[in-house]
């Protein structure tokens, strides 16, 4: 099905087509492409000549041919709350650093996407204050992994990072244990190696912390005991 996508003689919020299909866990109610939400009652815009735009998101969770990289140009999209790309076997590439520039962003969620997809997390993205959940699962890709030196800051939001499922490769680096909102870290069924950092222990509103299928070190950070909001550990191969 066409989007409109890019579509020159449409405002960019009716560069979409809506959808109603059984989609757990994102709602029945799927309108797929760019999409915009009024500031007033939250309907649906087509254009902001009426009303003032309050976010935008990018949902691309069905087949539509996409391929290459993802421009850097994304970065200029810095109202857009959500982004999610789904079953796109053609992209290629990793995300670019100017997705840090992407002010607004809430939630990103990258999906069963293709072999070549992938690469090392921008920072960028990582220190953007509003952000509250990453999800990347299910990728095909083979050259994923996160990047070595974070500066996370004080403000940052950052409450579910999910990495299930992606042949994430290298270690697990220290500045997670910065992200002090973090309740959900999910890491299973990758290629980590090495040690668990022991700073790993400062994550105290953590509640979910799965290291499941990895390549880590049998030795158990003692201060993973002291992780006072936990309900769910998960260690094991």
């Amino acid at each position: 099905d066409s989007l409109n996508f890019l579509s020159p003689d449409l405002h960019e919020c009716n560069w979409h087509k809506n959808y109603t299909r059984s989609n757990f866990p994102f709602g029945d109610f799927d309108p797929v492409g760019v999409f915009c939400e009024d500031k007033v009652d939250g309907n649906i815009l087509l254009d902001d000549y009426q009303y003032p735009v309050e976010f935008m998101m990018v949902n691309i969770r069905i087949a539509n041919d996409l391929n290459g990289p993802l421009p850097t140009e994304i970065g200029y999209l810095m109202d857009c709350r959500s982004l999610m790309l789904e079953n796109h076997l053609r992209l290629t590439g990793p995300l670019p650093q100017t997705m840090g520039n992407m002010a607004g962003l809430f939630s990103v969620a990258l999906l069963l996407n293709g072999p070549k997809f992938g690469g090392e997390l921008p920072s960028s993205l990582l220190r953007l204050k509003y952000l509250n959940t990453i999800q990347i699962q299910d990728n095909l890709g083979k050259n994923w992994s996160l990047p070595s030196n974070v500066q996370v800051g004080d403000v940052t939001q950052l409450e579910r990072l999910l990495l299930v499922r992606n042949s994430f490769a290298g270690i697990i680096p220290p500045w997670i244990a910065k992200l002090k909102q973090l309740q959900t870290l999910d890491l299973s069924k990758n290629n980590f190696h090495g040690a668990i950092p022991e700073a790993i222990g400062d994550l105290s509103s953590v509640k979910y912390f799965n290291l499941l299928g990895n390549n880590l070190t049998e030795t158990i950070p003692s201060s993973l005991g002291t992780l006072s909001q936990i309900d769910a550990l998960i260690l094991g191969e």
